[in-house]
């Protein structure tokens, strides 16, 4: 009998709490779809753009780009050049190729969005200074030294190792660089390394700590590749202010992405495409880069 009263109390609570729940309807305001551009450029590439359209929060939609906008180089409001779309690879290109210091604006637009404008940051290109021989710290590891003169302006970089397993030559041409690669995850004891970003093996860092001097970078990795394969690739970056900041917002955003919605700072992803009063016309990036290699023979 106690039993019994007991699950009847147990259930008179429950219907109490349902009752003691408030339902609310919101109304949430229609969302603005926004040109969303990623311009990505390369000094010594043609002049390229992704042009697509932001979707709502809770869309279920297919993610489709653009054909039908205008995507223009401007300098000076002068038109430069005019960007065609090509469909293969869903993506507008330029017949102009980037060269190093150039500093086009970008303004796309489309009847049914708000035109989009974004001018580039200046930024100089950095060299490789030098690189040491390799050196074995064990048996299973292996250090490559190398060295950079940083301008004293505020400079932002991006190192990469790759590794070739083929007995062809080795000039650094493009047959080469098209050959078989393998990507070589490294560690560094340089501070300004271990602070940086790691984009796809690959690690982006900006020079607060050795700006405007000589610098040593140390990278270590698995010996592996300096046995099996017959050289080893050295790409240094320099990237643009803009570049930097949208990938390494980019990056904290999707790491907080899965944590628990209040155990994370929210993270604004950088944007080109802010208007002179910060308003959000749209989003997206546009950033340039440039690239020096060191080709180091193992064998």
């Amino acid at each position: 009998m106690k039993r019994f009263i007991n699950v009847i109390i147990i259930v008179l609570l429950l219907v109490s709490c349902e009752k003691l729940q408030t339902i609310v309807d919101v109304d949430l305001p229609t969302y603005e779809p926004k040109l969303v551009v990623n311009s990505i450029n390369k000094v010594g590439k043609k002049w390229t753009a992704y042009v697509s359209v932001s979707q709502a929060p809770l869309s279920n939609s297919e993610f489709d780009f653009l054909s039908d906008a205008l995507v223009l180089l401007i300098d000076n409001e002068n038109i430069i050049d005019t960007l065609t779309y090509n469909n293969s690879k869903n993506r507008y290109e330029s017949s102009l190729v980037v060269q190093q210091g150039t500093n086009f604006g970008m303004r796309i637009s489309h009847p049914m969005y708000n035109t989009l404008n974004a001018s580039l940051y200046p930024f100089e290109r950095v060299i490789i200074k030098s690189v040491d021989d390799l050196q074995n710290l064990s048996s299973e590891t292996t250090s490559l030294n190398f060295t950079i003169d940083d301008p004293q302006s505020s400079n932002f970089y991006m190192i990469g190792l790759k590794a070739f397993f083929n007995n062809d030559s080795v000039a650094l041409d493009l047959n080469y660089l098209e050959r078989e690669k393998e990507r070589i995850y490294f560690d560094s004891d340089n501070p300004s390394i271990n602070q940086g970003q790691l984009i796809g093996g690959k690690v982006l860092f900006d020079d607060r700590l050795f700006n405007g001097s000589s610098k040593e970078f140390n990278l270590t990795f698995d010996s592996f590749y300096e046995i099996e394969s017959d050289s080893i690739l050295l790409n240094l970056w320099s990237v643009d202010y803009a570049f930097y900041n949208y990938f390494t917002t980019k990056i904290i955003q999707s790491n907080n992405g899965d944590n628990p919605i209040f155990n994370s700072e929210p993270v604004n992803v950088y944007n080109s495409f802010l208007d002179d009063e910060g308003k959000i016309n749209g989003y997206g990036i546009y950033a340039v880069s440039d690239k020096d290699s060191v080709i180091i023979n193992t064998k």
